[in-house]
């Protein structure tokens, strides 16, 4: 039963307990550890190099928000395949590749 529990149990950014984004309250949820320490975390990266600041990024791009299907990142890529300019331009890469092929 424990581990029916487990296997269900999703990365989302959270709505309760957020201070920006709720990458790190969502973080905490899913490693079952206070938003503190993931908070306390991050910060350190950040202090040493700026890691952490990316790291945030990163989770807010790619986590997928509490309720939502997809991620910003899912719906900007969905977004832009379905844009007419994008496929033309995915055509032209494939129609100059071939050209390469075809003359060597």
């Amino acid at each position: 039963m424990d581990m029916e529990k487990n296997s269900s149990k999703q990365l989302r950014r959270t709505h309760d307990g957020r201070m920006i984004a709720g990458v790190c309250s969502g973080a905490a949820r899913y490693l079952g550890v206070d938003a503190n320490i993931v908070r306390l975390g991050l910060a350190v990266f950040t202090l040493f190099g700026g890691a952490g600041i990316a790291a945030y990024i990163i989770g807010w791009v790619l986590i997928p928000e509490e309720g939502a299907p997809t991620s910003i990142a899912e719906d900007l890529v969905k977004k832009g395949s379905e844009s007419p300019a994008f496929q033309d331009a995915v055509q032209k890469t494939k129609d100059a590749v071939g050209k390469n092929r075809t003359r060597a």
